[in-house]
């Protein structure tokens, strides 16, 4: 079948909202694990993980920390208006950011009105200028504080309760870092910092910083998925990580951004082969690919371009669309939650395993696992 002719329906199945967890186990590596192998499914629990990964696996964690995004302000009539940040950047003005943001209970924001909030004797005000939304405070503190203070954990839209103060914990991943993201890379979320000191000593363990945003939980609306248009997600990638892929005898992504950082430096190796831009890489690169090269010629060719523009790491944008048809370069397992129908991660899912994606969700499902952002992991090798 070819890429244009995937239909959004033949990757639909029945969630029902019981299969949904709305909070967390009480440990983390009390998650189940499914295991899925040549066709073969093994249930198993994830404090468990390490013996079904082979010796001397070379692993990336998403080390993205999740910002609170959310943000309740009111306006003169003291109607409550959300505002969700999905993007900042700070001005040159002190106390001020321009933010990209979805305004929840738009139509009680009039044109040219001060919206705003005070706590702990702090005052907020956002307003509209040029049809740029804007916030600023009357304290001389960082934004990094004004987000601690205001904001609110942005939890997935399916989790349908209030924030909890036990979720600023178990939300974040205990590897988190460097803030950024408005979703948590929630396939590390099993991990325990007992598990991964255990990972480091037969396995050489990585960190790369992927911010995910809002498109994440962009729906597909178009039939043809092909027509989707996929979010572009900025990637950094240090020389140090160009040299492990190269060495690696096998690779684990924990994690669909994981698994889409790395995937998207074999196409910067290639448009370094043929002396292009690599700024971009467009979400259908891979679509006329007539020669694949192996990943350590790739690497090479990176890491000779890095030697001769003396860079240390590497910064680009990816809007990688990886379709069922795709040929993966890099990666040789996946660790995962249960995701969404119908949705981009799904058909990344399918891509990696084939067909059988659906012989394993309907095991998990006939088998009472947890699905999405607080449910239970698995475990999936390429097919």
């Amino acid at each position: 079948m070819k890429y244009e002719d995937l239909d959004l329906e033949n990757f639909d199945y029945n969630l029902s909202k019981e299969k949904i967890a709305l909070f967390p186990r009480k440990k983390r590596d009390d998650s189940r694990l499914l295991i899925y192998k040549k066709g073969k499914i093994i249930d198993s629990k994830f404090s468990d993980i390490l013996n079904h990964l082979p010796k001397k696996s070379t692993i990336f964690f998403n080390n993205s920390r999740v910002i609170k995004s959310r943000f309740f302000l009111k306006n003169s009539k003291n109607d409550k208006i959300e505002i969700f940040i999905t993007d900042y950047k700070k001005n040159r003005k002190k106390n001020i950011v321009e933010v990209n943001a979805l305004i929840g209970n738009k139509k009680k924001w009039r044109d040219n009105e001060i919206i705003f909030s005070k706590k702990k004797s702090i005052l907020i005000e956002a307003f509209i200028k040029n049809e740029k939304i804007f916030i600023k405070w009357d304290k001389d503190i960082e934004w990094e504080k004004i987000l601690e203070i205001f904001g609110t954990l942005p939890l997935p839209p399916y989790i349908k309760r209030e924030v909890e103060k036990e979720d600023n914990k178990t939300y974040q991943t205990v590897y988190s870092k460097i803030d950024g993201s408005i979703a948590s890379p929630t396939a590390g979320l099993h991990f325990t910092d007992k598990i991964i000191d255990k990972f480091k000593k037969v396995h050489s363990v990585n960190f790369i910083t992927l911010h995910i945003g809002i498109g994440t939980f962009k729906p597909i609306k178009e039939k043809k998925i092909f027509n989707h248009l996929m979010h572009s997600e900025k990637i950094i990638i240090s020389k140090d990580i160009i040299l492990k892929i190269k060495n690696s005898k096998n690779i684990v992504a924990v994690g669909t951004t994981s698994l889409r950082s790395i995937e998207s430096i074999y196409y910067v190796g290639l448009k370094i082969s043929k002396k292009e831009s690599f700024i971009n890489i467009e979400q259908d690169i891979y679509i006329n690919e007539k020669k694949i090269y192996n990943k350590e010629y790739i690497c090479e060719l990176i890491l000779n371009y890095m030697d001769e523009k003396k860079l240390s790491e590497l910064e680009f944008f990816s809007s990688l669309f990886i379709l069922p048809g795709y040929q993966f370069k890099f990666c040789d397992q996946i660790i995962t939650n249960f995701h969404y129908p119908k949705s981009t991660l799904i058909l990344l899912i399918s891509s990696f395993i084939g067909e059988d994606w659906r012989k394993v969700y309907n095991f998990a499902l006939e088998n009472n696992y947890r699905f999405l952002s607080y449910g239970d992991s698995s475990l999936l090798n390429r097919k």
